[in-house]
């Protein structure tokens, strides 16, 4: 009777964890030097590898930069006019490791129509089992396909504690990204072994409404994902208004979403509001990662992409947000 009980108890304690909603609040902030100088820019992707203390930063143009002496987010604006990218082919949009086996993953996204830079108009999910990658041991979680729409390919990745796979589209795959279509679909990739089932689909309901007055982003847009733990994701949303009548402001808010059968359900209040909940306007938020944390709250650190072209004055800006 005793062990039925205490088996009860721990199954109601894990069904709380699992349903608490996170909220967070803002903690510090710091912006790198900007345009022509240093190297933190175009940055789309930030994720922290436990196992070597190692922050990893990448670029949309192919820009990749290791870190073993990050102490706080004013450390990336020290290192920001010293440090040197490793160069590679890949316009990234996320990467991620899997704590399990160190297994390294990232997503790509190229443009949606050829350049003199870039001829590949594709977007995809690569992985190896180690890190440095070796480059004849590449596979295909989600093999090259074309960019449902234009500029809104694969942006977010997450991976739980059990090694599996999450990953959402910008604004939905082919036939879900135009404005009137607020559902789009997650996939997940349980983890077998060395390899992965095929992918489950969940339903999400985006917001369309945020942007009207941005050419591409009155879609809506998901910019990164975390696993909070194997039911639970944090989903970054946000999209960018310009153009006439736009008011040329990011608009962004964090939502906590829960697996219920086949469809990811928002929180009924955002976990982080950008544009409530900060004394400055948030940049083109692109980034996002746990942050290493002694104390038990969780830490959240974010970055943007401050995009291409001298005239537009964006800089990259790092925000850390803090659970309350």
């Amino acid at each position: 009777m005793r062990i039925a009980l205490l088996i009860l108890f721990a199954s109601l304690c894990a069904r709380f964890t699992e349903a608490q909603s996170l909220q967070f609040t803002f903690l510090d902030s710091t912006v790198v030097a900007p345009k022509p100088i240093g190297q933190l820019h175009g940055i789309s992707a930030i994720e922290y590898f436990p196992a070597k203390k190692q922050w990893h930063v990448a670029s949309d143009r192919g820009g990749y930069f290791v870190f073993d002496s990050i102490k706080t987010i004013r450390d990336f604006e020290k290192w920001d006019k010293i440090v040197m990218p490793k160069l590679t082919n890949y316009w990234f949009e996320s990467v991620r490791f899997d704590k399990t086996d160190g297994r390294f993953l990232y997503a790509v996204e190229n443009d949606y129509d050829p350049i003199w830079e870039n001829r590949d108009t594709t977007t995809y999910v690569s992985y190896f089992d180690t890190y440095p990658p070796k480059l004849q041991n590449m596979r295909y979680l989600i093999s090259p396909i074309p960019l449902p729409a234009d500029n809104k390919g694969i942006e977010s990745m997450a991976i739980s504690d059990s090694g599996s796979v999450w990953i959402a589209p910008e604004a939905g795959w082919a036939g879900e990204t135009e404005v009137g279509q607020d559902t789009i679909h997650f996939l997940k990739f349980q983890k077998l072994g060395t390899g992965y089932q095929p992918p489950k689909s969940f339903s999400y309901l985006i917001d369309r409404s945020g942007c009207p007055f941005g050419p591409t982003e009155k879609r809506g847009g998901i910019a990164e994902i975390l696993s909070v733990n194997e039911s639970q994701l944090l989903v970054l949303e946000r999209c960018y208004n310009n153009g006439e009548g736009g008011d040329n402001k990011i608009k962004a808010k964090l939502w906590q979403v829960t697996v219920k059968g086949s469809h990811l359900k928002k929180d009924p209040e955002p976990a982080f509001d950008f544009n409530k909940n900060l004394s400055f306007d948030p940049d083109n938020l692109e980034g996002m990662s746990w942050w290493p944390s002694d104390n038990g709250k969780r830490k959240l650190i974010l970055v943007t992409d401050d995009n291409p072209g001298l005239k537009n004055k964006q800089r990259t800006q790092f925000i850390l947000l803090e659970e309350k």
